[in-house]
């Protein structure tokens, strides 16, 4: 006897259409979260799009030194740098970021990305050691001490104007206060952001050091979701390019805590945003790379006279704008040095350049309302004659 076939089961309607629907849904979270968690490295150097990065760095005892959230603009070859000081308080409280500790870094990260509207995708954290092995990698740092900077801590006098710091010297510096006062705080962030911009020339001057291994390497010794390939981009871009900085800080009004009998620096969320829009937007300007706007001193370190306002008048043929000339505290100078005291490394460079390549050193001030510090040595002074 032949069996009768099974019938065909239908498939009703509306089963179909709430399939499609969920297939539709799933597309769509799986689009808006590609949106939200960005695009990988390599797309965004190829895309030309802005990457930014949140690094923050942790000292003893997991205690929390500072951030720097860091847009970088591949196309127009800049980088905004916007620290973070530790004395900071968000609008949730007046408790500061430092007393949030190792839980510091991702807290800024949750303000930022809402205070900003901007997503950020790659994160760097530091230790004391993680940090210190990066500076002995690359060598050490060449830095410059002035008789005005905080250049004595309990562990290091430093006594000579340049040093090339190991990575212990160089943390201990970064990280010492004089006091806990506010001051101290803003003085050690302009230390901190000197160190920062002094890495980050270090791996473009350094580049033929940094081989695969050794990039490796400095990718083991930090907490981050980069992956390998793509901090090697990053490693590589940097390598490549010679990026012009432009150094900024989150805003923040100073205001006692009667509790403590110390100040934090009271940050508002949308005084912070329009801060870093106008930030980012003048460094991305054209006008922003015209050496009129530079704010430059010319200082004699020899004891020869004339020689800061002939430095002067070369710096006003390339169009560089130098406030005033004087002589230096020291008539000792061998070498001319560029001292670069806001951050801003376009305007060093041209000054450099105008100079014959004499060596640029971050030695960060704002007090002194300056872009670049010129001070003229022997050097300078046997090639005028």
């Amino acid at each position: 006897m032949l069996r009768e076939a099974p019938k065909k089961q239908t498939i009703p309607a509306k089963t179909l259409l709430i399939a499609a629907g969920s297939f539709f849904l799933i597309a769509l979270l799986f689009l808006i979260f590609r949106s939200k968690a960005g695009f990988s490295l390599d797309q965004k150097f190829s895309q030309s799009k802005r990457m930014p990065i949140l690094f923050s760095v942790l000292g003893e005892k997991d205690e929390y030194l500072f951030s720097l959230y860091a847009e970088f603009y591949p196309n127009e070859k800049k980088a905004a740098l916007f620290f973070v000081n530790p004395k900071t308080s968000f609008d949730d409280g007046d408790k500061s970021l430092k007393e949030k500790g190792s839980s510091a870094p991702s807290y800024v990260e949750s303000v930022l990305e809402d205070t900003l509207d901007s997503n950020i995708p790659f994160k760097i954290v530091w230790t004391k050691e993680q940090f210190q092995n990066w500076v002995n990698l690359l060598g050490g740092l060449n830095l410059f001490f002035e008789p005005k900077s905080l250049h004595i801590t309990k562990n290091y006098a430093r006594n000579k104007q340049t040093y090339i710091l190991d990575g212990e010297d160089t943390f201990d510096w970064m990280s010492s206060l004089a006091d806990d006062s506010m001051i101290s705080h803003i003085r050690r962030l302009e230390i901190q952001e000197t160190v920062l911009l002094t890495v980050l020339e270090a791996i473009h001057e350094k580049k033929d050091l940094l081989g695969k291994q050794r990039v490796a390497y400095l990718h083991s010794q930090m907490t981050t979701n980069l992956s390998l390939k793509e901090w090697e981009t990053l490693i590589d871009f940097l390598k490549k390019e010679k990026i012009h900085f432009g150094v900024s800080e989150v805003p923040g009004e100073p205001m006692g805590r009667p509790k403590f009998r110390d100040e934090v620096l009271k940050a508002n969320e949308e005084t912070v945003k329009v801060a870093f829009h106008k930030f980012s937007s003048e460094l991305r300007s054209l006008s922003f790379s015209e050496g009129e706007r530079a704010r430059i001193e010319v200082l004699n370190g020899t004891p020869k006279n004339g020689l800061a306002r002939y430095g002067k008048v070369l710096l006003n043929d390339k169009g560089l704008k130098v406030l005033s000339v004087d002589n230096a505290w020291d008539s000792s100078f061998k070498s001319s040095i560029i001292l670069n005291r806001s951050g801003n490394t376009q305007y060093t460079d041209i000054i450099s350049d105008t100079f014959q390549g004499r060596r640029v050193y971050f030695a960060l001030r704002k007090d002194l309302g300056l872009d670049a510090t010129v001070i003229l040595g022997e050097d300078f002074q046997n090639s005028k004659d």
